[in-house]
């Protein structure tokens, strides 16, 4: 949800996005958890990710704070939707995400803490991730940092 939906434009989605919440309600297999979720992307001149923040914030009523957000003049900006299965093994884990309108993807989380770090640093330790999963055999495009509310953002609202 934003309060900026009316100032949306090509150029300014990410900025807008830092200036939005989520709320999310994910359903795993034995609970369902509900919370509101602000996150801060440091985007690179490339379009990157160079880092993230959340703030993470359990509730139990979605609907009321979705409420409470509508009062303060915030907007639906996007719904996304998808299904995920994880997969780990030592320290790695591949999140595989089924996004709707978007496609597979495949989230790599590790336990590198990248605070601190250059951005070659960084685009080294993303490159080698990208590696490992080309050699399990999975097919991959080049993309590496696809923003699952940017691309429907852009497709919901520029036909992109």
């Amino acid at each position: 949800m934003t309060s900026k939906l009316k100032k949306l434009n090509k150029d300014n989605i990410q900025t807008i996005l830092k200036k939005s919440v989520l709320l999310r309600n994910l359903k795993l297999e034995n609970k369902e958890i509900k919370k509101i979720t602000y996150k801060n992307k440091e985007i690179d001149k490339n379009g990157d990710i160079i880092s993230e923040q959340k703030i993470n914030l359990d509730c139990s009523d979605l609907e009321k704070a979705k409420d409470l957000f509508e009062h303060l003049e915030f907007e639906e900006l996007i719904r996304v939707r998808y299904k995920v299965t994880v997969y780990s093994k030592d320290k790695v884990e591949y999140a595989f995400q089924d996004v709707e309108n978007l496609g597979v993807l495949i989230e790599y989380e590790n336990m590198n803490d990248f605070e601190g770090k250059s951005l070659d640093e960084i685009n080294s330790a993303k490159n080698n991730m990208f590696e490992e999963i080309k050699n399990t055999g999975i097919n991959l495009t080049e993309e590496k940092d696809v923003k699952k509310a940017y691309e429907l953002i852009l497709n919901k609202y520029f036909n992109k």
